[in-house]
């Protein structure tokens, strides 16, 4: 059976650390000091991060990001899902780990907001995530997919964000 652990990062011990590193060593090849220099430049003490665990152990891991978002002009809260990551491709922990995080961003009434490349599309529509369209958002970044989860949108929707690419 699958447990979540949340942790914020205001609370984070230096073994939550190591094991955020060494599930995202998995996926992205970066050495481990340049993995906590990434965790410390860009993860803020109000976001948090989130495991999946199988039997106690970590087997799926994601941040998400307190992100400012403007809204048609108007300023809202959001969550950026990044750096989801599995010990191992097509056993279901992602998806999992993505259907919680889910929950938690409806239930907080917050925007779901992540950048992902073309061939994982699929894999985040399937979790109800929307592709928004180039002219439907402004942000800095380039050749990524941008995507919503918990808002309603038309063709007049324009989000903009200026933070870190996550």
């Amino acid at each position: 059976m699958f447990e979540i652990k949340l942790i914020k990062h205001q609370d984070v011990t230096e073994q939550d650390i190591k094991e955020v590193v060494d599930l995202k060593s998995i996926q992205w090849n970066f050495s481990l000091d340049k993995q906590i220099q990434w965790i410390k430049n860009n993860i803020k003490n109000s976001d948090f991060h989130m495991f999946l665990l199988l039997n106690g152990k970590g087997v799926a891991y994601l941040n998400l990001i307190d992100v400012d978002l403007i809204v048609n002009g108007i300023l809202r809260k959001g969550l950026g899902v990044g750096n989801v990551c599995a010990i191992e491709k097509g056993k279901g922990y992602g998806f999992e780990l993505m259907k919680e995080a889910n929950k938690i961003i409806s239930s907080l009434n917050k925007i779901g907001f992540l950048f992902c490349k073309e061939p994982l599309l699929k894999f985040y529509h399937s979790l109800g995530w929307k592709e928004l369209e180039s002219k439907n958002y402004k942000i800095r970044g380039d050749n990524l997919k941008v995507m919503v989860f918990n808002i309603e949108y038309d063709n007049k929707f324009l989000i903009e964000y200026d933070g870190i690419i996550f």
